[in-house]
């Protein structure tokens, strides 16, 4: 008999609060409540995934997500993980709308098959990197000491690349921003800024926050997402009139939504975020990309450490990336680090001994 079976799945909601208050122009969360998803194969060998809640998809409740888990687990329970692939897709074609539960799924039904064949899955994935930088996410506040503290604590602990969510008010946005460049001290020529809009800003406010930040000489080096997830004029024209990259991150929710960016040229980058697309269809959503003489950045949602997982051997193993925004752990207060990758700082990289 194959140890390849899928022998059972288990899933839970579990909530995990927040250091800091998340706040950006869609909301604000003190925790993250996901649900983890496992299966077991015949072998005894298991695979995780995780779907996470966001404010970006605020529909998506972890009841839900839970309840399309539960039935993802039984119709793939007696089936081969050896051939992957006509099983994520049917879950795509079935469950499309409700993107972290199946990515969730995917990725539990990857963990598993590579594991069982002795591999990573960064090795799955070509192996191409050990390690790799990532910024660190300071939410929306409007509280100067809030701001600093977080800020002086990122810069202490060796983060260099700052994604400040804006899309506020524009006083409050540039404030924040001169707040997190004081707050890093000797570093300031160091720090390069992302510009997170969370689909709060226009084209002429986001150009106007542009040249306040030069002004203040800091470094912006992309604008992800300023303007709403369907305002694809809008996105182009200002990726036309920007001197700084603009990313399409909720614009992007698949490899068909890729092709209509990169015809529209809504976007210079496209954000990749596995919570919504998977793996196999972030591979996708590269392809196109590449194609097109697009960047890539790689994001997160609010997965644990172990959630994570997937994502970080994703960046590793195709080196795709020149921007990581990989920090969801380290936004978290109380959370247990995954043996399958590690965390210096900013830096996410391999463990020592790689686990299988």
């Amino acid at each position: 008999m194959r140890g390849t079976i899928i022998r059972k799945f288990s899933s839970r909601i579990f909530e995990t609060p927040l250091k800091r208050p998340f706040v950006t122009a869609l909301g604000r969360k003190t925790a993250t409540c996901n649900v983890g998803f496992t299966v077991t194969l015949r072998d005894g060998t298991r695979g995780y995934g995780e779907a996470s809640a966001s404010l970006a998809m605020a529909h998506l409740r972890p009841a839900h997500l839970a309840r399309v888990l539960q039935g993802l687990g039984k119709s793939a329970v007696g089936r081969d993980a050896a051939s992957p692939r006509p099983l994520i897709e049917e879950a795509w074609r079935r469950h499309a709308q409700e993107g972290p539960a199946t990515s969730a799924f995917e990725c539990a039904l990857l963990d598993a098959w590579t594991r069982s064949q002795g591999l990573s899955l960064a090795s799955w994935f070509g192996g191409k990197l050990s390690a790799l930088e990532s910024d660190i996410t300071i939410s929306a506040w409007t509280d100067p000491e809030l701001i600093g503290q977080a800020a002086a604590e990122a810069a202490q602990e060796g983060f260099r690349a700052f994604k400040v969510k804006v899309g506020g008010k524009p006083e409050d946005d540039i404030e924040r921003m001169r707040l997190v460049f004081a707050a890093a001290g000797k570093s300031r020529n160091r720090l390069r800024f992302i510009l997170d809009g969370n689909q709060g800003l226009t084209v002429s406010s986001a150009l106007r926050l542009c040249e306040a930040c030069r002004k203040s000489g800091i470094k912006i080096i992309l604008i992800e997402q300023p303007l709403g997830k369907t305002d694809f004029k809008g996105m182009a024209e200002l990726t036309k009139r920007s001197s700084i990259p603009v990313a399409a991150d909720e614009m992007v929710q698949s490899p068909q939504d890729a092709v209509r960016v990169a015809m529209a040229r809504s976007a210079s980058v496209i954000n990749i975020k596995v919570a919504k697309c998977g793996l196999l269809r972030a591979l996708e959503i590269a392809a196109v990309a590449r194609a097109a003489g697009m960047g890539l950045m790689i994001g997160c949602m609010a997965e644990t450490s172990r959630g994570l997982m997937p994502s970080v051997h994703l960046a590793l193993g195709t080196g795709f990336f020149g921007f990581v925004d990989l920090d969801s752990d380290h936004l978290l207060r109380d959370d247990d680090p995954s043996p399958d990758w590690k965390r210096r700082g900013p830096w996410v990289g391999l463990p020592d001994k790689a686990s299988a």
